[in-house]
């Protein structure tokens, strides 16, 4: 994100303070519109990385509050597993990240592109 912000043109926030702007509304009104690529594709990466955040959950929580992935690994034993369970688990858990991904694909790809490092 950092590296994204610092691509952003520093002459539109210039004349936005010449115009007669405060130093929040020139964050607000030009920054922020223009950094929302990046911010969208900031906040799927963490998405899917707190998702997939499986073995502090499994180590920290307790037997009777825990986290989706340790719950699907609980259906898995030593003498049966429940594969229905199993699959109906995934699809769900699967499902928010593909709806995810699909509303923001376009400020994803742009936002990827355009934070890159440049050399």
């Amino acid at each position: 994100m950092r590296g994204y912000i610092q691509d952003l043109p520093i002459e539109l926030e210039q004349s936005a303070l010449v115009d007669g702007l405060t130093r929040w509304q020139v964050v607000w009104k030009v920054v922020f519109p223009m950094a929302r690529a990046g911010l969208f594709a900031t906040a799927v990466f963490t998405f899917v990385f707190a998702w997939n955040d499986f073995v502090f959950a499994l180590i920290l929580t307790r037997s009777e509050v825990v986290t989706f992935p340790v719950q699907v690994t609980g259906y898995f034993g030593s003498q049966s597993t429940f594969w229905s369970k199993i699959g109906a688990m995934s699809m769900l858990g699967v499902l928010p990240m593909f709806v995810i991904v699909a509303t923001m694909q376009r400020f994803l790809v742009r936002g990827i592109s355009l934070g890159a490092v440049k050399g």
